[in-house]
């Protein structure tokens, strides 16, 4: 009995012996690698559809069309990301601009035959004008008064006086657009090539300048012009998916030349330029193995330079970067936020600001 009693009270202290020595011998005090710091990037939440943005010279605002609930958000991000006002708009913003002083934001809209201008001071709606053309797709500034549109379905753009509501019929094609603010150049990359415009007397004239054909139908996700460099960028999809596509491509302003190409293994979403024209930002369709990530690139060599990690998936035109270039701002999809029982939420985005090298 002696012995039972002894043997009852050793084996819970030998159990816990092993236990302890067990988990000792487990132990691992080797710090893990981490590549990527969640530190590098803040988010704003936002759970909204968006077809556009942009941001003022000073880098403190950014403006966002919200497809689905119709309306402009302005973001403060001077220093926090902080909502700072929704104004509501037409059917289905589907593109905006800002001016050359950032005081007028134009927003045309796919839903209906109008475009809305917001004085950005005080964030309200101060002309509306009807317009003649339908499924709107794009628009940009071409100088302080004046506008100009295209549409999916209608053959010509038109060009719009934002003071008189005046409205012209242009002969541009219809397709996304690009300019040169120093001269009103216009670019328009359609879904076969690239076409270049001269404004002279409120009249756009095609220059003889025609970039070579794509060989393939594209869908067209975005367009921007750098004028330091003076080359435009664009992030091109195969409308057939035949094509392989896997970079974004560039091209001379000047000759409508092909200027080069940066590889991302799909499609580009959107790319952002610094404004010297030394770095450029890619945001490919496709995921990495590891996860999404923002491409920079040497400008000046076509390779790349730094990889940035993004918070889910991107978005067409959904790419900007501060004046400053201390961030990337990035309209993300991340996995899990798209559980709702609105029947039009299906692809909720938030804002990313990524801090970069």
């Amino acid at each position: 009995v002696v012995q039972i009693c002894i043997m009852n009270r050793i084996l819970p202290i030998l159990f816990l012996v092993i236990i302890n020595l067990s988990c000792a011998l487990y132990q691992d005090n080797e710090e893990p690698d981490i590549y990527f710091q969640f530190l590098d990037f803040d988010i704003l939440k936002l759970g909204r559809t968006f077809s556009d943005m942009a941001i003022s010279d000073d880098g403190k605002s950014i403006f966002l069309s919200d497809y689905n609930n119709n309306s402009i958000l302005h973001v403060d991000v001077e220093k926090n990301l902080i909502l700072a006002n929704i104004v509501i708009v037409g059917s289905h913003p589907i593109a905006i601009d800002l001016n050359a002083d950032d005081s007028k934001l134009a927003i045309t809209h796919e839903g209906e035959s109008v475009v809305k201008v917001i004085n950005t001071e005080i964030m309200s709606i101060e002309n509306s004008f009807p317009v003649s053309l339908m499924n709107m797709n794009d628009l940009i500034f071409v100088n302080d008064t004046t506008i100009i549109l295209s549409s999916k379905t209608d053959p010509s753009c038109v060009t719009l006086n934002i003071n008189t509501g005046e409205e012209f019929t242009q002969s541009v094609l219809n397709g996304e657009f690009a300019i040169n603010t120093s001269n009103s150049t216009l670019f328009v990359a359609t879904s076969s090539s690239l076409k270049k415009y001269n404004w002279v007397n409120n009249r756009f004239y095609q220059d003889p300048s025609i970039s070579d054909p794509y060989g393939f139908v594209g869908n067209i996700n975005h367009l921007i012009y750098n004028n330091e460099k003076d080359i435009i960028l664009t992030c091109i999809s195969d409308k057939e998916n035949i094509a392989n596509i896997q970079h974004v491509y560039s091209y001379n302003a000047n000759d409508m030349t092909f200027a080069g190409k940066y590889q991302i293994k799909s499609p580009g979403l959107a790319v952002t330029i610094t404004p010297n024209g030394e770095r450029i930002f890619a945001a490919p369709k496709d995921s990495d193995e590891i996860g999404v990530f923002i491409i920079e690139f040497s400008q000046n060599t076509k390779l790349e330079t730094n990889y940035y990690l993004s918070a889910g998936n991107l978005s067409k035109r959904g790419i900007c970067i501060d004046p400053n270039e201390k961030y990337l701002y990035t309209l993300v999809n991340i996995p899990g936020d798209d559980d709702s029982f609105e029947p039009y939420n299906d692809f909720s985005f938030d804002l990313q600001r990524i801090k970069i090298n």
